[in-house]
C-alpha cells in the first residue's frame, strides 16, 4: 500500500478503504500520496479542507496547471485527470459549457429516465433467472447505468457493451484508458451528423443545437463526461448500496420492513462508504498553505470523496438524513446532474430488492475494484430462486465463489 518513502500508493492491487484512509488521515487532512509510479499528487481527507479546495478562491480545475503532465511523464491511463471539458475548465469557458449542459440536463424527463432504468433492470435480472444467480455489480448495477446513459447521451442501444467496458477501463485507470478515452470520442463522433439532421430528445442532439454554439469537438467532450462522469460513479453507488444491503440482514430487514427508504440507504451510501473515491482534481493558482501544507503550484489536488465522508470531524452524522457530505462535491464545479443521477440509482435498486428481496447472507469477502478514482466492490455475487413465484431468495456467493444448493449438501 506504500512505497519505499512511506508514501501510500493510491494504485495497483485492490485498496482496503478503511486502511488507506487511516494512514493518509494519520499525516493529517491533507497528505502526500502516489497515483502512479513517481507521480506524487496531494490528497484531501479532511472535509473541511475539501470545502476549502471546493469553494476558495485559491484552486483551479485546468490541467494545464499539472507540472508532471506537462513533461510528459504522466502514463496515458490518467488521462482521465486531464480531458478537456466542463469539469476541467475555468472562468468563462467554464461558465458556458456548464450554461449549455445544465440546459441540456433541465431537458431530461426523469419519469422517463425511471421507467427505463426499470425496464432494463427488470430484462437484466430476468436475463439470468433460469440459472439462478447474478454478479450485482459487475453484470447488473455496471450494466444497467451503461444502457441507461448509452440512451441518454444519444448513443445506439448496442453500443452498451462497449461504452461500459471504456467506462471501466477509465475508471479503473487502466493502461488502454487512453485508447478507451478515442474509443468514447470516436462512437459520438459517428453519431453527430445524423444528430444534426434528425434530432432526438438526447443529450447530444440537445447540445448541438444550444445557443451556446459549441463546436464538435466540445459536444464530444461534453457527451464523454456525461458518460463517465454519470456512469461510474452511479453504477458504484448502486452496487456499493446493495452490497450493503446483502451483507447486513439487519439493514435488508429494515429495508424491507419500510422503516428504511430506498432513497434514506442511498443517502447513507454517499455519506458512510462514498463510491467517488479521488475524482476531483484541483491545482494551487500559487504557492499556498492548507492545513499546514505547504502546497506547490502544478501538484493536483485530489480529494477524496470517501474520506471526506468519514472523516470524523465533519459535521452531521452520516445518516440517511444527513445532506453535509461531499458526494456531488461543491462550488462551481458542483455535479450538475445529482437528480440524474439518484433517479437512475433509486430506479435500479429498487427494482432489485423487488425482485430479489430476501437479502439474508452475509458477504465474506469482496474483492474492490482496483481503482484510484471510485471505492466499490468489484463483484457481489448472489444466489436467488430459479422460479419466478420464488425469485426472491438471495443469498450470497461465498469468498467471491459462486457456490450453489448442491454445494451446500
Amino acid at each position: 500500500m506504500t512505497t519505499s518513502a512511506g508514501v501510500p500508493r493510491l494504485h495497483g492491487t485492490a485498496l482496503d478503504e478503511q486502511d488507506l484512509y487511516a494512514h493518509l488521515r494519520s499525516q493529517g487532512p491533507v497528505a502526500w500520496a502516489e497515483i502512479a509510479d513517481g507521480i506524487h499528487v496531494l490528497v484531501v481527507t479532511g472535509w473541511q479542507a475539501a470545502r476549502e479546495v471546493l469553494t476558495g478562491p485559491a484552486f483551479r480545475k485546468d490541467p494545464g496547471h499539472w507540472e508532471a503532465l506537462n513533461r510528459g511523464v504522466v502514463p496515458s491511463r490518467l488521462t482521465y485527470l486531464a480531458t478537456p471539458g466542463l469539469h476541467h475548465s475555468d472562468g468563462e469557458r467554464h461558465e458556458r459549457l456548464r450554461r449549455a449542459v445544465g440546459d441540456c440536463l433541465a431537458s431530461v424527463n426523469l419519469h422517463a429516465v425511471r421507467e427505463t432504468v426499470q425496464r432494463h433492470a427488470r430484462d437484466l435480472i430476468e436475463e439470468v433467472a433460469e440459472r439462478g444467480h447474478l454478479d450485482l455489480m459487475a453484470e447488473y448495477a455496471d450494466r444497467v447505468v451503461a444502457r441507461t446513459m448509452t440512451g441518454l447521451a444519444g448513443l445506439p442501444p448496442g453500443q452498451a457493451d462497449r461504452v461500459r467496458a471504456a467506462t471501466d477501463r477509465l475508471a479503473d485507470a487502466q493502461p488502454d484508458a487512453t485508447t478507451a478515452w478515442w474509443d468514447l470520442y470516436g462512437m459520438v463522433q459517428e453519431v453527430l451528423d445524423g444528430k444534426r439532421e434528425h434530432p432526438a430528445r438526447d443529450f447530444a442532439s440537445w447540445l448541438l443545437a444550444h445557443p451556446a454554439g459549441l463546436s464538435d469537438d466540445e459536444v464530444c467532450h461534453q457527451v464523454i463526461a456525461l458518460i463517465i462522469l454519470g456512469a461510474a460513479p452511479t453504477a458504484a453507488w448502486i452496487g456499493t448500496t446493495l452490497h450493503a444491503l446483502v451483507a447486513d440482514p439487519a439493514y435488508a430487514t429494515r429495508l424491507i420492513g419500510g422503516s428504511v427508504t430506498v432513497r434514506a440507504a442511498l443517502t447513507e451510501t454517499l455519506s458512510r462508504r462514498c463510491p467517488a473515491a479521488t475524482m476531483s482534481a484541483y491545482y494551487a493558482v500559487s504557492p499556498t498553505v492548507l492545513h499546514g501544507v505547504h502546497v506547490p503550484p502544478g501538484i493536483p489536488v485530489l480529494i477524496h470523496h470517501a474520506a471526506t465522508g468519514v472523516d470524523p470531524d465533519r459535521p452531521g452524522d452520516g445518516g440517511a438524513h444527513d445532506r453535509s457530505h461531499l458526494a456531488w462535491s461543491a462550488g462551481v464545479h458542483r455535479c450538475p446532474a445529482p437528480g440524474l443521477a439518484t433517479t437512475i440509482a433509486e430506479a435500479a435498486t429498487e427494482t432489485a430488492v423487488d425482485m430479489l428481496w430476501d437479502l439474508t447472507a452475509p458477504i465474506t469477502a469482496v474483492a474492490r475494484r482496483p481503482s484510484p478514482f471510485r471505492a466499490c466492490p468489484a463483484h457481489v455475487g448472489v444466489l436467488f430462486s430459479t422460479t419466478r413465484k420464488g425469485r426472491r431468495g438471495l443469498s450470497t456467493w461465498r469468498d467471491g465463489r459462486d457456490v450453489r444448493p448442491s454445494d451446500e449438501e
